[in-house]
């Protein structure tokens, strides 16, 4: 590859940087402009300011493919890489610098996922090896370990909703927490995640997971419909008359695909496809498990709760409660299903059906409107988010944020 640093030719939807740097002294950004230049390295930008300054601007912009961190200002540089690697996009390799030549700082960094620490005075020579090293493949093993979330979301039984909380659920995240999220709808006949956002269904996604050859990260780009700038959708519509034959493999690739480049990867699993469920749930942090107050829902909720163990004991289960209040009469009272189910609900979502139909008559999300489902979803976010805060938004990102 010589002496450049240039990588694959942006994506036409693809506003992001190769590299940027975070640099708290006049002296280090000169040296790292001299080796922008040395490298031809392509849509480079250079900021004042340290990791906190970093973490801002990543709060509302997309992540370079490279990132340089100064942690020279941080008080608790391991703190600060922590909640830098929550703003963060999976896959973002990232070399800090700072005045601290200390192993034991070296070898946490190290453990946190970042790739290189290089101490100051910083030089172009000690620089560029540690780019092109990176690049080069030399420090990949070290390159950001953490990846997306996978986000399983599963309905005890059929028509609870889960559809509508996972559409909800990852437009929430995507929207108002600003992480970049792949929603993705595995019912290839009969899904509704698509038509629940009015978007057209991806192309070629039914052949990709019939053929896991045809996976790789060139795929995904090209297959990902996109709502906004931080969720995209994968999704389809078969015919109705023809069996669709899912290859555990292309799961398992796509996945892995998705997790290297989205914060949070969220599943609609079906209810038909047991073997393909399965799969997801073992690679799953989180399964949200979703039912009505039925009685049939009830049993269906304690069955699943028992099997989950037995296929991902770490799988944590937020479980939701959705179109409560739909039957007066003859609806399971909420004390009593948490204690046929052996635990306490995590989410209630209160029926609204006025708001519900009229936003999924028109493909939108129903937590953008005033509706007493947005409360339910916004506690799920924070609970899947982990409970960090939502990053803040001026009036200018507000309006350019929006969904073009």
């Amino acid at each position: 590859m010589g002496n450049s640093l240039t990588t694959e030719r942006l994506n036409k939807d693809d506003d992001r940087a190769q590299f940027r740097a975070f640099l708290g002294d006049e002296e280090t950004r000169n040296v790292v402009d001299q080796v922008i230049r040395d490298l031809v390295i392509p849509h480079a930008a250079v900021h004042k300011g340290g990791i906190r300054s970093c973490i801002d601007f990543l709060s509302e912009h997309r992540s370079p493919r490279i990132l340089l961190v100064d942690l020279t200002q941080s008080d608790l540089p391991l703190s600060d890489i922590n909640e830098l690697a929550e703003v963060c996009e999976p896959g973002v390799t990232v070399v800090a610098i700072g005045d601290r030549n200390d192993v034991g700082l070296f070898r946490e960094l190290m453990n946190q996922g970042i790739s290189d620490y290089l101490v100051k005075p910083l030089t172009p020579a000690l620089l560029q090896k540690s780019l092109l090293g990176t690049v080069d493949g030399v420090s990949r093993s070290r390159q950001t370990s953490r990846l997306g979330r996978l986000v399983a979301v599963l309905g005890a039984r059929g028509g609870v909703g889960s559809t509508m909380i996972a559409a909800n659920t990852a437009y929430h995240i995507a929207e108002v927490r600003r992480r970049r999220v792949a929603l993705i709808d595995l019912d290839l006949q009969f899904g509704t995640v698509a038509l629940s956002l009015d978007l057209e269904p991806s192309h070629g996604f039914r052949e990709a997971l019939e053929t896991p050859s045809r996976i790789d990260g060139l795929y995904v780009d090209r297959t990902m419909v996109k709502y906004s700038d931080t969720l995209y959708v994968l999704s389809a519509e078969e015919n109705i008359d023809e069996t669709c034959h899912i290859d555990e493999q292309s799961i398992d690739l796509l996945i892995q695909e998705l997790r290297s480049k989205y914060h949070y990867v969220l599943v609609d699993l079906p209810r038909n496809q047991p073997s393909i469920n399965r799969k997801v749930l073992e690679e799953a942090s989180n399964l949200v498990l979703v039912s009505d107050l039925s009685l049939s829902g009830m049993r269906d909720t304690l069955r699943i709760l028992q099997q989950i163990p037995s296929t991902n004991a770490g799988c944590n289960i937020s479980l939701a409660l959705n179109r409560v209040g739909e039957h007066r009469v003859g609806e399971i009272p909420i004390a009593e299903f948490e204690k046929g189910v052996g635990r306490k609900a995590d989410i209630i979502i209160p029926f609204d059906p006025k708001n519900v139909a009229s936003a999924t008559n028109v493909g939108q999300p129903v937590v953008s409107r005033q509706s007493l489902v947005t409360s339910g979803i916004d506690q799920l976010s924070e609970v899947l988010c982990g409970g960090g805060s939502k990053p803040k938004r001026g009036i200018i990102s507000r309006l350019i944020g929006k969904r073009a």
